[in-house]
């Protein structure tokens, strides 16, 4: 990887290495373009948008890098993407693993290092170099409506020890990964896609909790690490001030108190806790004062251009000085060189060879975890000779990270799959629905009734009419909550193609459900 040196560079090129930008479409837009020429733009961010098939995907990548490193310092880019596992996933083609949580359910380190190593060879055949997981945000919030199943559990040793290895997996096939969200968004109510959160916790119960699991994936080793738009006052005395742009939390906690050298990341800086407070541009500049290195604007041609000139204005003012840029540089280089590196001397997967195992390792890990919390009158298995009913639930993303895909059918034509007759009724939120006669067999598939009164009401009217009922909940392992009494209960803690046919063949039989929950659920 031949460039120049980081002191022979214009200053434009070196701010624009500093940024990560994303663009609408299957193809480079004039917009991004214009930021490679210009900026020597360092960082590309996909989302579901930009994804069609792996072909397409792995061609975008390879113009982009082209485009890249034809200008400025011959860099090439890091390409990123949110390739979680579960509800968070941006390459939808049946190939992506359970949720994190599930994973967690399972317990399992060499699993999940597995899984790093799985997800980024199927990354790395399409020319995408950094993950932007694992989560290593300790959810032990049941109204958490951002992290939830994104999240290991609440156990902040085993969401440290399953994290790390995750990491360690994407890094051993050239990958970056990027832990996320520091220091902490999983005690939380509200989104920072929304609004500002704010965690009250004082900091020795930060130190407990919420950091552990990003002090061992630093000393694993980990590549880079994603700020968090939450504030924390026991941390910078300041309950409106978002800890991305806080050099208390991003120098004199991370890079001083925990030792973090790599490289530092920010979350969607257009996201409301930040777009709508100090705003974009000057959240830029903020955070590359509090420490950041990768400043990330997903989403508006506008925004982007307008950031990384309030940088470069902060630099020619003396606002920021021009040592500072280059120590993030230097880091950027770093990383670059390590991974993106190391991949080209190594030989690049195939996605035709990545797809099958990667198909695999879901199917293990969610026959692994999927969860029988409660069947106190042994309902489950189901008879498959017999007729079975599903009532589904219609339901929309949780969160704007999440992407709009959940099918309510989804369980019924995997159920059917594995040899049920099947009745499917799907309801409406506000709608009823009514079975007869009380000796049915039935699968009532709940998706976050934790959120959502009319869900619950229904959950809870079939419960009291019928025995041989099972509630399966494939968004929110919390809606155990709303469920009365000893009914019957399963949680596959997302509806990923693998946890969905693991659900079915639990319902059958002929998969044991030996996972255990990795959160507590609340009376």
């Amino acid at each position: 990887m031949q460039t120049q040196t980081v002191a022979s560079m214009p200053l434009a090129q070196k701010v624009g290495q500093l940024f990560m930008a994303g663009f609408d479409g299957t193809e480079p837009t004039a917009g991004i373009r214009e930021l490679i020429r210009e900026y020597n733009l360092g960082n590309i961010i996909y989302f579901t948008r930009n994804i069609t098939s792996p072909a397409q995907v792995a061609a975008l990548s390879a113009e982009l890098q082209s485009e890249a490193t034809a200008v400025g310092a011959g860099l090439p880019l890091f390409v990123a993407t949110d390739q979680e596992g579960g509800v968070v996933s941006r390459l939808n083609w049946g190939t992506q693993l359970p949720s994190q949580m599930l994973i967690g359910a399972c317990d399992d380190e060499a699993m999940a290092r597995k899984a790093g190593a799985t997800v980024g060879r199927e990354l790395r055949s399409l020319g995408i170099n950094l993950n932007l997981a694992p989560v290593l945000d300790v959810n032990n919030n049941p109204d958490n409506p951002v992290i939830g199943v994104r999240s290991f559990g609440e156990n902040p040793e085993r969401v440290a020890a399953l994290g790390a290895a995750m990491a360690q997996g994407l890094q051993s096939v050239a990958v970056a990964a990027c832990g996320k969200h520091f220091p902490g968004h999983g005690d939380t109510a509200v989104d920072s896609h929304l609004d500002l959160p704010v965690v009250a916790h004082e900091r020795s119960r930060l130190e407990r909790v919420e950091f552990a699991p990003f002090e061992a994936a630093i000393q694993s080793g980990i590549d880079a690490i994603m700020t968090t738009h939450v504030a924390f006052p026991a941390i910078t005395g300041d309950a409106e001030l978002p800890a991305t742009i806080s050099s208390a939390v991003q120098t004199a906690l991370l890079r001083k108190q925990l030792g973090f050298d790599g490289l530092l990341v920010t979350d969607c800086l257009e996201m409301d806790a930040i777009a709508e407070g100090v705003g974009p541009a000057e959240g830029a500049v903020r955070a590359i004062e509090a420490g950041c290195d990768i400043v990330t604007v997903s989403h508006t041609l506008e925004r982007q251009r307008a950031a990384i000139e309030a940088v470069l204005t902060a630099v020619r003012t003396g606002r920021l000085t021009e040592e500072r840029i280059d120590r993030s540089l230097q880091r950027i280089r770093r990383c670059k060189q390590q991974r993106i590196g190391a991949s080209e001397t190594a030989e690049k997967p195939e996605w035709n060879r990545c797809a099958p195992e990667s198909k695999q390792l879901a199917t293990e890990i969610a026959n692994c975890g999927v969860t029988l919390v409660r069947d106190d009158s042994e309902t489950v298995p189901f008879d498959t000779s017999r007729h079975l009913h599903v009532v589904s639930f219609t339901g929309t993303r949780g969160s704007p990270a999440e992407d709009e895909r959940y099918d309510p059918e989804a369980v019924s034509a995997a159920l059917s799959e594995v040899g049920f007759e099947i009745t499917t009724h799907t309801v409406a939120t506000g709608e009823t629905v009514e079975i007869a006669p009380e000796n049915e067999q039935i699968v009532a598939v709940s998706y976050d009734a934790l959120a959502n009164e009319s869900q619950a009401a229904t959950l809870r009217t079939l419960i009291a009419h019928h025995d041989q009922l099972a509630v399966l909940a494939v968004r929110n392992p919390y809606d155990l909550s709303v469920c009365p009494g000893a009914a019957t209960f399963l949680t596959t803690y997302g509806y990923s193609p693998g946890a969905i046919q693991a659900a079915a063949k639990t319902l059958a039989g002929t998969v044991d459900p030996t996972g255990t929950l990795p959160v507590t659920i609340p009376d």
